[in-house]
């Protein structure tokens, strides 16, 4: 059994659906994220994980103990949880050192030194101890409120978008260092976040939220490889979904001809590409013949980013030749992340070449195609 369980979840206000049956399961000492567009419902059951709110119906146990069946509660305070905010939430009048001790009674022994081993484990100088928060930086507030909501040794910390506030720099380096500590610890961890590069770089298991409802969990590797439909697809990445008609583990669409496996779905589908599987190599000079096969596209816009630039390519020859019924003839444009030195100029035809297979999305509705078949 998981360390975590919510079995069919279900919260409503008013007319709105704010959870509509969700199951999860979250296994001892790993850390989940729960990801999805504003409104899908990750706060809402976060505040019903940390108990500041309860479920319509279904159930919530925490190692073994039920937490929460439908309306029936356990309080907040008795249920071993910590919670980081957003913004830090330290008291302001408090020092650091009152902050981090603020769980933790007053009249334990050893309290001052767990206060000591916790600003160690969170790699600050206990020369901050006096301080008051508005005198550290944001980082420093962070690794300070991950500290106080480990003081009590809670069973579950939950991390609420707690690296938005910073910069970009500053954001990547305390989530590594927040990720390593919770790891050493041995702390089951789960954080709502909206930024999915977080999501899969923090978490062991992700889970994809939309209108209430869970689309997909699993590892980050699988949902950024193998989404079940374009929503997943999508947000967890730049993604090129484009129909295909499919045969003997190939399909043909408008990008040439792409593996996709052993799966045998019916035909046609809709296939998924990373923009980082496409491949380009300049078209002119040709230095081999151009076969029925080959897919040239031209760039049309460049958009600079410094470290990584974005480059828009307009297929011109191909199978994005066929006439999808219903629809104009043929343009596919698409965008791809390209470094400074590796950018095309605008109006340069370039060969496509794909990487790697392309993904079936099994959850998606596929346009009806007249792409030729296979050969």
């Amino acid at each position: 059994m998981s360390f975590l369980t919510l079995q069919a979840i279900r919260k409503r206000y008013g007319a709105t659906m704010a959870l509509d049956g969700i199951d999860l399961g979250v296994e001892r000492g790993s850390r989940t994220a729960i990801v999805g567009p504003s409104g899908s419902g990750k706060t809402t059951l976060l505040r019903i994980i940390a108990g500041s709110d309860t479920p319509d119906s279904g159930r919530l146990m925490l190692g073994g103990e039920t937490l929460a069946d439908g309306a029936s509660s356990v309080p907040a305070y008795r249920r071993g949880i910590g919670i980081v905010a957003q913004d830090g939430a330290l008291f302001p009048h408090l020092s650091i050192a009152e902050n981090i001790g603020f769980g933790l009674p007053r009249r334990d022994s050893g309290r001052d030194a767990r206060i000591r081993e916790l600003m160690a484990m969170v790699e600050l100088d206990p020369a901050l101890l006096r301080r008051r928060p508005d005198q550290l930086s944001g980082g420093q507030q962070q690794r300070v409120a991950l500290a106080r909501a480990l003081a009590p040794r809670p069973r579950l910390v939950l991390l609420d978008e707690p690296f938005s506030a910073l910069d970009t720099a500053l954001r990547a380096s305390t989530r590594k260092a927040v990720s390593d500590l919770l790891s050493a610890a041995g702390v089951t961890t789960i954080l709502v976040t909206h930024d999915q590069a977080e999501a899969l770089s923090f978490a062991d298991q992700v889970a994809v939220m939309r209108q209430g409802k869970l689309l997909q969990v699993g590892s980050p590797r699988e949902l950024y490889l193998r989404p079940s439909d374009p929503m997943v697809a999508s947000f967890l990445g730049d993604a090129i979904i484009i129909p295909a008609e499919m045969a003997d583990g190939w399909a043909r669409c408008a990008l040439g001809i792409v593996r996709v496996g052993d799966q045998q779905p019916v035909s046609p589908a809709m296939i998924m590409l990373r923009p980082e599987q496409i491949g380009l190599m300049p078209a002119e000079p040709l230095t081999q013949p151009a076969t029925e096969q080959d897919v040239f596209a031209r760039v049309v816009e460049t958009d600079f980013g410094g470290a990584l630039c974005t480059i828009t390519l307009e297929v011109e020859r191909g199978a994005s030749t066929a006439k999808i019924p219903g629809e104009a003839p043929a343009t596919t444009r698409f965008s791809l992340p390209r470094a400074p030195m590796e950018t095309p100029e605008p109006g340069t035809l370039m060969r496509l070449i794909i990487n790697g297979p392309g993904h079936i999305l099994p959850n998606a509705v596929a346009t009806t195609s007249s792409l030729p078949p296979i050969r």
